[in-house]
């Protein structure tokens, strides 16, 4: 018995089998399946300090020591005999060589993107259009390492122009610096959770300094709400001076349009959904339609670049990494991919403005956003922009008809209200009346009745009084 146990000590796997593994298998000892796990997934023996486990197996006490590579576990109850034991022992090494520790697929991928990125970001010269698809393909620019690196070369900033900040009062005086303020204090979740107050407040500071610098420098542009969300976003990722050059540059190119002193050209690019929707998916299209949902929906979504709706910093940074790389256009292709992926929701939904507005607009962070991305990229492909600008121009012709029209009968609406609200006057007058006349419909009738004999009687006094004094002057009148 010695020798045999000796013999199994020595073997490769370092723990001799259970005498019951011939008719149950291995052993349903909890700590026995841990140790096996455990080696076998790390491809090692497993490393332990100094404590005994005991646990109970199939009615039999199994003691056994922690070890280091080389120890041996040793099983004090019960015996087998030298071939179960080597052949337990060959079978647990076979499992262990099947399974060796390997870095996760995606792991190797992600990697090998990132070093794709820096190969491209290095070479000389650039070459944009590899740095525009790694951007767009999976998982973008991957860190923000790599974006504030990649943003500037996406947008062709090859220089950073050091321009002097304006002083706290000039800023102060400026004409939308309490809107700013207003914005900015009303985006605290648009900050990393956990940040300190302190250096948020610095952010907020340096936020506000930063839109009101490029307002005064393209006093032509119209601050709206929602521009705020795109600067914090900048400013997270690429810091103060170069966030400000980016912004500064972004809103004379991709949003220029949205400050305009009207939304005429945001609501035109706004149009552009349904065209895509119609030829996407001809039944939601009409569904959506027949709702009368508009287009108000997915107005954050296109100013904002999503930053407004999303709360998760690293999908609001991803779509950046594709909005840089990407036509000025492809918000409302991702905002038509995104409707066409709650379809289901949407059709379940009452035919109603007011429920499929809200159904809409509620994009929560656990969409299947590269799904998203490749489904809005298909449809770009599919449906370029100048192919949907004829019915986009039809649709908003359309709808301003319908905005007319609307509006002609809110204004014969409201003149029939005012006319039976004047009613509603006099007739108001009438019952302060009648709340001094008797209540009984019967003396209400009598009074009516005696009101009438006293104005006949007075209009014949008048006559006769009027008759009587043309006799006097006029005697001719009496001889006739």
């Amino acid at each position: 018995m010695e020798e045999n146990k000796s013999e199994t000590a020595r073997d490769s796997s370092g723990v001799k089998p259970n005498p019951k593994d011939e008719t149950n298998g291995a052993c349903s000892s909890p700590e026995d399946q841990k140790i096996t796990n455990k080696g076998t997934s790390d491809g090692d023996h497993l490393a332990e300090t100094g404590k005994e486990v005991e646990d109970r197996c199939n009615g039999e006490i199994y003691k056994k020591k922690d070890f280091s590579e080389g120890q041996k576990v040793e099983d004090v109850t019960g015996s087998s005999s030298e071939n179960d034991a080597s052949e337990t022992a060959e079978k647990t090494m076979k499992r262990r060589k099947k399974r060796p520790k390997n870095v996760s697929q995606e792991a190797q991928d992600r990697q090998k993107k990132m070093q794709q990125i820096q190969d491209v970001l290095s070479s000389t010269p650039l070459d944009l259009e590899v740095l525009r698809k790694l951007a767009i393909g999976d998982g973008g620019l991957i860190k923000d390492e790599l974006r504030r690196k990649a943003w500037p070369r996406l947008m062709m900033i090859e220089h950073m122009e050091v321009t002097p900040k304006p002083t706290l009062d000039t800023i102060k005086s400026h004409k939308d610096y309490q809107q700013v303020v207003l914005d900015v204090n009303r985006s605290l979740k648009r900050f990393p959770p956990g940040i300190d107050d302190d250096y948020r407040l610095v952010l907020m500071d340096q936020l506000t300094t930063l839109i009101i610098r490029i307002l005064m420098k393209h006093p032509e542009l119209n601050y709206y709400q929602g521009f705020h969300d795109v600067a914090i976003t900048f400013l997270l990722v690429m810091g103060e001076d170069v966030g400000y050059e980016m912004v500064e540059k972004l809103s004379v190119t991709h949003l220029s349009e949205f400050m305009r002193p009207t939304m005429e050209k945001t609501t035109y690019y706004l149009t552009y959904i349904y065209p895509i929707l119609r030829r996407a998916d001809t039944k939601l299209y009409q569904f959506l339609i027949d709702s009368g949902v508009g287009t108000v929906f997915c107005l954050p979504w296109l100013i904002t670049w999503f930053a407004h709706t999303l709360s998760d910093y690293r999908n609001v940074v991803r779509l950046y990494d594709c909005f840089l790389a990407s036509p000025y256009l492809m918000p409302m292709y991702i905002a038509a991919a995104i409707v066409l992926h709650k379809k289901e929701d949407v059709l379940a939904g009452e035919c109603d403005m007011a429920m499929q507005h809200y159904i809409l607009s509620q994009v929560p962070d656990t969409l299947p956003l590269e799904r998203i991305l490749v489904d809005a990229g298909e449809l770009y492909n599919l449906y370029p922009p100048d192919t949907l600008q004829e019915e986009a121009n039809e649709f908003l012709q359309k709808k301003a008809e319908e905005e007319k029209l609307e509006k002609q009968q809110v204004l014969e609406r409201r003149k029939k209200f005012e006319a039976a609200r004047r009613g509603q006057n006099y007739r108001g007058i009438l019952a302060t009346v009648f709340r001094y006349l008797p209540l009984v419909p019967a003396q209400r009738n009598m009074l009516v009745k005696v009101a009438a004999f006293a104005v006949t009687a007075y209009i014949a006094t008048s006559l006769y009084s009027y008759y009587s004094n043309s006799a006097l002057v006029f005697p001719f009148v009496a001889k006739r």
